[in-house]
């Protein structure tokens, strides 16, 4: 920790735990504790003092869950880790898989939930038509096959919720094929949404709702920090699932296609993450956009990225809301 860095820390220390405290901990001789030791004291006691602010009196915090496909089942991860450390999450915008796992958390659902549900996600429960009948639809009646058991499964996880109903203020995203326009959701019902915003392009029809035909909105928002802010997010933490180029060759026609929408995600992922305050990348290496049995793995990427950045997270937030508690 740099000296300006340590002046600040001590204003705030001064501020929120007044000047008994503040003697406390700087009266020590110097060799009474290492600097490494000493800085974990001052941000372990004023992490605590910050989780103890009433949401009025703290900036707000907004969390942007980026696409990623089966990749974006880390941000299950990143939860754990922040629930465990007391991170408070105000709102949350997610595209894609990032829909997903925030609309179920944002519903409720704790994260034991989420990793549960990882255990039994399989491509039936986004399709109906992975089946005979599917397939024989797929080559003769040339139809992609729908995702409507998507929008059941979100049904069946929260009810027939509306997002105005949600725990933590939500949104997410698709693409109208027609326009190529954002879409953004952020009231109304819930499930046909996060269907919407998982809807990839090129392997699932698109989503007819309200005149629109909608498909994935990673193609046009892949990692929403733009979204967050406009929901009122005075400091934004990323938490994005970068596409691995390298270790997995695509063998299928679907596998083709998400490959296209990670090359373009890409670049969007690199322009909106200079725009967050905090950012985590799990990089999920060797798995596919739609391996559903490699959740789990995603997921474990998450945990060991938010823990090994944790205190760097903490440290960011504390000198963020400094203003705030220093404000008359």
């Amino acid at each position: 920790m740099g000296c300006r860095t340590r002046s600040v820390i001590k204003s705030l220390v001064y501020r929120v735990a007044g000047p008994v405290w503040l003697a406390v901990l700087f009266a020590l001789p110097l060799q009474a504790l290492t600097p490494q030791a000493d800085d974990s004291i001052l941000r372990e006691f004023l992490w605590e003092k910050f989780t103890e602010l009433p949401a009025n009196q703290r900036p707000k915090i907004g969390l942007a869950l980026s696409a990623g496909g089966v990749r974006g089942f880390a941000h299950v991860g990143t939860l754990e880790v922040f629930s465990d450390a007391g991170v408070p999450i105000d709102m949350i915008s997610g595209t894609s898989m990032g829909a997903i796992v925030g609309s179920l958390y944002a519903g409720g659902l704790s994260v034991s939930k989420l990793w549960e549900i990882s255990s039994h996600l399989t491509m039936k429960t986004i399709t109906p038509d992975y089946n005979v009948v599917g397939l024989m639809r797929v080559l003769f009646a040339k139809k992609l096959p729908a995702s409507t058991n998507l929008a059941n499964f979100v049904q069946a996880q929260l009810g027939d919720i509306q997002f105005e109903d949600l725990q933590i203020p939500f949104s997410c995203a698709a693409m109208d094929i027609k326009t190529g326009e954002r879409v953004l959701f952020d009231s109304g019902p819930l499930a046909i949404a996060v269907r919407a915003s998982m809807n990839l392009p090129g392997v699932f029809e698109p989503v007819a709702y309200r005149h629109r035909l909608l498909v994935d909105g990673a193609v046009v928002d892949y990692l929403p920090v733009e979204t967050v802010k406009q929901m009122g997010a005075d400091y934004i933490i990323a938490s994005i699932t970068p596409p691995d180029f390298f270790s997995k060759t695509p063998k299928t026609v679907a596998a083709y296609l998400a490959r296209v929408g990670d090359v373009r995600g890409a670049a969007m992922i690199e322009e909106a993450a200079q725009k967050a305050n905090f950012v985590l990348t799990n990089r999920v290496l060797d798995v596919g956009t739609l391996e559903l049995d490699q959740l789990h793995k995603a997921g474990e990427v998450g945990i060991k990225e938010a823990h090994q950045h944790m205190e760097e997270l903490q440290q960011s937030i504390l000198l963020f809301t400094l203003p705030y508690v220093l404000k008359p």
